[in-house]
């Protein structure tokens, strides 16, 4: 499992016991590796943080009106909902 707020760093990394014991190329293959692991859940973290509700864009809600600015109404009389 890899700990995404504590990067162990080279020196560290090439001193556990399975890394230590292998040729310094392949140390340095799991070593980019796990930084490439390390990248990749990081950004997964980011992505799928709680960033609360999706703003709701400003909506214009009103009635129609006619160009000297009285309402247009229906045949009913009631006003056109603009929504």
């Amino acid at each position: 499992m890899i700990n995404i707020f504590e990067e162990i760093t080279w020196p560290q990394f090439s001193k556990m016991g399975h890394i230590s014991k292998l040729p310094l190329q392949e140390q340095i293959k799991h070593y980019n590796q796990y930084i490439y692991q390390l990248e990749d859940a990081r950004m997964s973290w980011i992505t799928y943080q709680n960033k609360g509700p999706i703003p709701q864009s400003p909506q214009e809600t009103g009635f129609l009106l006619q160009e000297d600015l009285f309402d247009l109404e229906q045949e009913d009389g009631s006003k056109i909902l603009i929504i």
